[in-house]
């Protein structure tokens, strides 16, 4: 789709763009999920047939193409600095931040990768380029970074957060002698409120000492 310029497939002059196309699978998307997605229910968003969508797209899959790299496109690319954590986490915050905005990214899962969807990629291994990893080590890290922007984000859009993890909690009956030592002295109310934000953190970081292991940094 992306190699031909957005240039329709031979006929009448087209009526619409790709992004136009995109930005309808969005909109039904961020309103109903990805079930609201399909050839007829984006084409009544535009007001045409579905039969003319065939010029642009071969089906589904391809609408579900357009619209990830549409979306990916809303990443604002900071200069980067040459501190691996720094430049990491300025992106996975904003995957964070995409992910809460468009929930139904996370079970996209598109078949082919937009302009957009390829820069996030060249970003996120400018961002990891200071450690020196080899290039499979670079894309297993981004995947990893990735996925847990997603699901901290799905968690987050499900209603749960931090705060309620341990609340109330103290030492548990017999059959969960592990958690009864570890709240037999201070419940975990009592450690003081955890937000999102340093859940979020924690978890970067913590991938970050694994895919940086090897490196000394």
């Amino acid at each position: 789709m992306w190699s031909r310029g957005g240039a329709p497939r031979p006929g009448p002059r087209p009526a619409y763009t790709l992004d136009q196309l995109a930005d309808a699978c969005v909109r039904r998307a961020d309103a109903g999920g990805l079930r609201a997605v399909s050839m007829r229910g984006v084409a009544d968003e535009l007001g045409t047939a579905a039969a003319s969508l065939y010029r642009y797209v071969d089906g589904k899959d391809d609408l579900i193409a357009l619209m990830v790299d549409r979306v990916a496109g809303e990443y604002d690319y900071p200069a980067t600095t040459g501190d691996v954590r720094t430049d990491v986490l300025a992106l996975a915050e904003q995957s964070r931040a995409l992910h809460r905005r468009h929930p139904w990214l996370a079970q996209a899962g598109p078949t082919a990768m937009g302009p957009n969807s390829v820069r996030y990629l060249d970003r996120m291994a400018g961002a990891l380029a200071p450690a020196g990893l080899a290039a499979g080590a670079t894309m297993m890290g981004i995947a990893l970074l990735s996925g847990w922007g997603a699901t901290f984000a799905a968690q987050e859009a499900a209603g749960l957060s931090a705060a309620q993890l341990g609340a109330g909690l103290t030492a548990p009956p017999g059959d969960f002698p592990h958690l009864a030592a570890l709240f037999a002295t201070e419940p975990a109310s009592a450690q003081g409120p955890i937000t999102n934000d340093e859940v979020f953190v924690a978890g970067v970081d913590a991938l970050l000492f694994g895919i940086l292991a090897d490196t000394g940094r």
